[in-house]
């Protein structure tokens, strides 16, 4: 089977969602976050420190460890069933993951008044450009 740009974006995205999820695991278990705490703005470690980094007592942290495992395997099995990740079964099981990075945004505008991590962002920011991709894609 060949891939279509489309299904090599979508899987070099999961893949990188999956090392960018574990980088900030690994830093919020470590308390290692000064490589992304560039000032009172950007800061993961001033994000990381409040109060507000859990919902119903799990950590943010976890939820991108599981979520962009999950997003590959949902895409290899489009991809292998479909051919390509197509946008009418993948949309809207990506919107979830949308649709929940409104409280984090929510969390770092305004509970935080403006301080951002990097990585949080980088994290949004992968599953916007997975919807993208799997919205532009259609089955051959």
């Amino acid at each position: 089977m060949t891939y279509d740009w489309r299904s090599r974006a979508f899987i070099a995205l999961s893949v990188m969602g999956i090392a960018v999820a574990v980088y900030h695991a690994y830093g919020e278990l470590t308390y290692s976050l000064g490589s992304c705490s560039f000032n009172n703005v950007y800061s993961c470690a001033l994000v990381f420190g409040s109060p507000y980094t859990s919902v119903l007592g799990i950590q943010f942290w976890v939820y991108g460890v599981v979520w962009f495992p999950v997003c590959l395997l949902v895409g290899l099995w489009a991809i292998r069933r479909y051919g390509t990740p197509l946008g009418s079964v993948l949309a809207p099981f990506l919107m979830i993951g949308n649709i929940f990075t409104l409280y984090p945004w929510y969390i770092e505008i305004k509970l935080l008044g403006g301080e951002y991590c990097l990585v949080c962002i980088s994290l949004y920011c992968i599953n916007y450009i997975l919807t993208f991709v799997a919205l532009t894609s259609r089955s051959s």
